[in-house]
């Protein structure tokens, strides 16, 4: 496809009622029909073009079939497949035209609201570590998750008063039983601190322009040993690593789904010399930009 820029939906594109909405839930069959970015064809399928979130989503298909492409990597969709993103993920789905299920969108403030306790970084689908895109419900685990997507659909109709409330409790619920079906067995209390997500966070919002770790240290208001101590712990990785990785995956998004040259790729992600790119990105992808890019 010939695009410049992938694009970012934001959950008001889903719902221009509320003028800061935080929060989403549809039938998915309901919601290809509602948006227009669902490409109807000839063919007795659903074409999806590639394009990223500002926020949390979850689906779970109860019927139909095809494929759902996160990050280049390719899964089945059929009865059970549930999926969790986080934001900036890029996907893409062509699926049968008898497909549904469920789009639950939300952002980290809606989730934190009523308890800033709570940290959903530690659930298995939006950790830094290990994290998990992809996850097939038997047949009980269905019956047990799915009532929970009917009651919040039909409270985000209603529009109650204590909306909101009610639905954090929900989603609470959904994410903690969706994470028990992950990771059944109690782990110990080693967990990451919220430094990490903050981290995260960070770097998603300035890893093209500032590349050194001070820089994040600075804004953390921590030594830059300190930081790397901290994301070698949980993550495994030093801070220049994960800036790193981040360039990369942005280079393989606008690479794989965009019409931009390769020079153009390196222009948008800071990189004054064009070999110093094609260096950069071979040494982590053992291939040039130009092979990868051919890939697609």
């Amino acid at each position: 496809m010939s695009k410049e820029q992938l694009p970012v939906f934001k959950i008001v594109d889903f719902n221009k009622k509320y003028t800061k909405p935080d929060f989403f839930i549809k039938p998915f069959k309901e919601h290809t029909v509602d948006h227009p970015y669902i490409e109807h064809t000839d063919t007795p399928d659903l074409h999806l073009f590639p394009h990223s979130h500002e926020h949390y989503l979850l689906l779970l298909f109860t019927t139909g079939s095809g494929t759902h492409t996160i990050e280049q990597k390719e899964y089945q969709v059929n009865r059970g497949g549930a999926f969790f993103m986080s934001p900036s993920e890029v996907h893409l789905w062509t699926v049968s035209e008898d497909t549904d299920g469920y789009v639950l969108l939300f952002n980290s403030s809606f989730y934190l609201m009523d308890a800033l306790s709570k940290q959903y970084f530690k659930l298995p689908f939006f950790r830094a570590k290990n994290k998990v895109n992809y996850l097939h419900l038997s047949e009980e685990s269905i019956k047990e998750v799915e009532p929970i997507f009917k009651l919040m659909d039909a409270e985000y109709k209603t529009e109650s008063r204590l909306m909101h409330s009610i639905l954090r409790s929900y989603l609470d619920v959904l994410l903690y039983k969706l994470a028990n079906l992950v990771e059944p067995t109690v782990h110990n209390n080693d967990e990451p601190s919220s430094m990490i997500p903050a981290l995260e966070a960070l770097i998603e919002e300035h890893f093209i322009e500032h590349q050194p770790t001070t820089f994040y240290s600075d804004k953390l208001n921590i030594l830059p040993d300190q930081l790397n101590k901290l994301t070698k712990k949980y993550i495994g990785k030093t801070v220049t690593t994960l800036i790193q990785e981040r360039l990369i995956t942005e280079a393989k998004r606008l690479l794989a789904y965009t019409s931009l040259s390769v020079s153009e790729v390196a222009y948008q992600l800071n990189f004054s010399d064009n070999s110093y790119f094609n260096r950069f990105f071979k040494k982590t992808e053992k291939i040039t930009p130009e092979q990868f890019r051919n890939r697609f």
